[in-house]
């Protein structure tokens, strides 16, 4: 049924995922509509127990109006639980652009606690709320499941990074379960760094953080906290740094606890001369470098090779120092 209301007595959404509205982009809409007009019946809306209508999606729109002053505007209206006015709105916001990633999060986290509420209402199992949830919304279960970790995790202190873009939700939910709130604030920092013109990192992602975790597990297990807290206080922010780390350490802590051997000067001497064979052997390779790449299959195992030497390498130097 449609009918024409006051836009002064229209309530919003209380399930409208969005929380924030541009104000230049309601002045575009509002220009748009002066010029080209408003199609009726644009606007859904329901009635509450008190009477009054309840938008159901177009708060944009709504808000334009406003903009335009002007005094009704025709609603279709429809009855609608609360979880169906929930996921309405939801689909509505997911096909346009602006939402945040906690926006988006705590909304489908609500809709599901609706669906949850009323399968229990109806005396249905509740465990089965996420995934009609995900089917309306064309996600997938995991994904819907992943936003509602993400509302339920993410306090105000860890939401600030989100809110001011330096991280996706999916990022910092990531960062949380493997080092908590401080790795958050380690992120948010790289993430405020990379923003900058000359900036020489990278905003991280979610797979930053796996990349993270992989080369620490690959650590020697007598190293991995100690790499942990590093990356976790912004000491380390690059896989290949977490690794060259972790060959220090484990190679200070042989040093450690490896008595020198008895010949000294003679083991010296030895590792001394087969320096400098490769060291010959390498200058007899440089000729040839230019034609590495044109056998493929082997030119990267190659490279990585001498990567590895020339970090080892360097490792040898600074332990001597």
């Amino acid at each position: 049924m449609q009918k024409d209301v006051p836009i002064a007595e229209i309530l919003d959404n209380p399930f409208q995922p969005r929380t924030t509205f541009d104000r230049d982009a309601i002045k575009s809409l509002a220009e748009e509509i002066e010029a080209e007009g408003f199609w009726n019946g644009a606007l859904q809306g329901r009635r509450n127990a008190d009477g009054r209508i309840e938008l159901v999606f177009g708060h944009r729109r709504l808000r334009a109006l406003k903009v335009l002053k002007r005094p009704t505007v025709r609603i279709d209206i429809v009855d609608l639980t609360d979880a169906q006015m929930a996921l309405r709105s939801l689909e509505e916001n997911l096909q346009r652009e602006g939402l945040t990633d906690l926006e988006r999060a705590d909304a489908v986290r609500a809709a599901v606690e609706l669906e949850r509420q009323a399968r229990i209402n109806a005396g249905k199992p509740e465990r089965g709320a996420a995934a009609i949830v995900a089917e309306r919304l064309g996600l997938t279960t995991s994904w819907v499941s992943q936003l509602c970790d993400i509302s339920l995790t993410m306090v105000n202190k860890d939401r600030e990074a989100i809110e001011a873009g330096r991280l996706t939700a999916k990022t910092a939910l990531a960062a949380k379960d493997w080092g908590g709130t401080e790795y958050i604030r380690t992120l948010a920092r790289q993430g405020k760094e990379a923003e900058k013109p000359d900036a020489a990192v990278t905003k991280p992602t979610h797979m930053t953080v796996g990349a993270m975790k992989k080369a620490v597990a690959k650590a020697p297990e007598q190293v991995r906290e100690r790499l942990k807290n590093e990356v976790f206080e912004g000491k380390l922010i690059r896989p290949d740094e977490v690794e060259a780390r972790g060959r220090r350490l484990e190679s200070q802590r042989v040093r450690r606890e490896k008595e020198p051997p008895p010949d000294l000067k003679i083991v010296i001497v030895g590792w001394t001369h087969d320096l400098k064979d490769w060291n010959r052997k390498l200058r007899d390779v440089e000729p040839y470098m230019d034609y590495v790449d044109e056998v493929p299959a082997i030119a990267d195992k190659f490279r990585e090779a001498l990567r590895q030497l020339i970090d080892t390498a360097k490792d040898l130097l600074k332990s001597a120092t």
